[in-house]
């Protein structure tokens, strides 16, 4: 965050400054994390209310508190604390008119994205990226909030839970470029129907204005739609023949990590990937698109896509001490990242035993039942050694792979997921792979960290 007078922020958020001015350095919506200089937003959640730690935030050396109901200390009063937070993060963008900002937005692989554009575009520039997956109207101004003095590219990811979220987000970061990874069932049970989805995803494109840059999968139909009704220059990736930014020749090792030639025009540069699963090529081809844009050669991304790496949880590996191989995908979970991720680890499980252990799948509405039976039956498919769910929607999943021919003694079901850890401990020994595949409601993180 750029220094700023309390007075100052005060005008840019709509508020009203009571006590004494002073410059804040920083800003934090958690007292814990507040330092010398810091000024504290007291926002209000399901589970807590940030004005009953306004005191606390002093104490840790907080200049100021930006909030709603009158405390005690210096504070800037505002009429809601989650628009000035707001109104803060566009303020700062304002401040920052250098910097060129892209939007990462889609249902799948927008942290993995961001994470490998961020890890490319570092080699050449000073470049700040949205922490683990801030990408909601309090993670996106957090971002923003949080970029160093001089930074020349910030890379900020954007969830959508609603119609309306994408653009409200894009008004607050006003991306110079957006990058749309695909579309797909993600929250249906709020948005209520595909139509609704399909509509939500042409959002960052029809924001962009003729100045802008639109980076679409060329190998989602529905994306590749987009293209049609935006006023920016368009960029395509993906494996189609016809995209301006594509891979070819691309293969897995035993290891399931990807190989594959990037290509651009006349360019082409190998390039291997640290991180496991076919579906990051895709995700790496629009970080490829980033660095691209911003005038980077088909050599430098290439280079620095080698050494690139993601966000923890997804497609996380690690060996347990008695030799067991966890391949950790818990922090979330949708029908098309659950299916790559037990296709990805029965690459790696290859001659050896695959336990998947998979939480359900939230926010899907009407066809949650279907897209969890969907996933018992590609559970037998590919092969799964041992299945273990966890919580009472997944256990669709479970009765569907017996169903389908998995035997009910390779088979188990838990409401806590220090059961399946226990279960896992239990059953598997060195040499196995162990797939940990859910939505965080489900907490399957308490599984790694019993096996690690």
């Amino acid at each position: 965050m750029i220094a700023r007078p309390l007075s100052e922020i005060a005008v840019a958020v709509g508020g009203t400054l009571r006590g004494d001015d002073a410059v804040a350095r920083s800003v934090v919506t958690d007292s814990r994390q507040a330092t010398s200089g810091a000024l504290f937003v007291a926002l209000r959640g399901e589970h807590a209310d940030g004005h009953d730690f306004v005191g606390d935030a002093y104490a840790r050396g907080a200049v100021g508190a930006i909030v709603s109901t009158a405390v005690e200390g210096t504070t800037i009063v505002v009429g809601g604390t989650g628009r000035a937070l707001l109104d803060l993060g566009a303020d700062e963008r304002r401040l920052m008119p250098d910097a060129f900002v892209i939007g990462v937005t889609g249902a799948n692989g927008k942290t993995s994205t961001k994470d490998l554009a961020a890890a490319m575009l570092a080699t050449r520039f000073r470049t700040h990226a949205s922490p683990a997956s801030f990408n909601n109207e309090i993670g996106l101004p957090m971002t923003i909030l949080g970029a160093p003095d001089g930074t020349e590219v910030i890379v900020a990811e954007m969830g959508a839970r609603r119609a309306g979220d994408v653009t409200l987000l894009c008004d607050i970061a006003r991306p110079d470029a957006v990058v749309v990874t695909n579309i797909g069932v993600a929250h249906m049970e709020i948005f209520g129907s595909w139509d609704e989805i399909v509509r939500a995803g042409a959002e960052p494109t029809d924001w962009l204005g003729s100045g802008g840059v639109a980076i679409v999968n060329a190998d989602d139909p529905v994306v590749r739609g987009y293209t049609g009704s935006t006023a920016a220059t368009v960029v395509t990736f993906g494996a189609d023949p016809r995209a301006q930014v594509r891979a070819e020749d691309v293969s897995l090792g035993p290891d399931a990590r990807a190989s594959f030639s990037l290509v651009r025009g006349p360019d082409r540069e190998p390039v291997e990937l640290a991180v496991p699963g076919e579906h990051m090529v895709s995700n790496a081809l629009a970080a490829a698109a980033c660095g691209l844009v911003r005038g980077m050669t088909v050599a430098e991304c290439a280079t620095a896509l080698k050494g690139a790496h993601i966000s923890a949880m997804r497609m996380e590996t690690f060996t347990t001490g008695g030799g067991i191989l966890v391949v950790n995908d818990a922090y979330n979970a949708n029908p098309e990242s659950v299916a790559a991720g037990l296709k990805t680890a029965r690459r790696i499980a290859t001659g050896r035993r695959l336990v998947a252990v998979l939480g359900h799948m939230a926010e899907l509405g009407p066809i949650a039942f279907e897209e969890h039976e969907r996933l018992g039956e590609l559970v037998v498919r590919i092969g799964v050694d041992r299945l273990i769910t966890v919580g009472e929607p997944a256990r669709a999943i479970a009765r569907t792979a017996v169903r389908e021919g998995q035997l009910p003694e390779d088979t188990a079901s838990y409401d806590d997921p220090a059961e399946a850890a226990a279960d896992v401990l239990a059953w598997a020994r060195g040499g196995d792979v162990v797939l940990l595949k859910g939505s965080r409601v489900a907490a399957l993180e308490r599984v790694a960290e019993a096996l690690r």
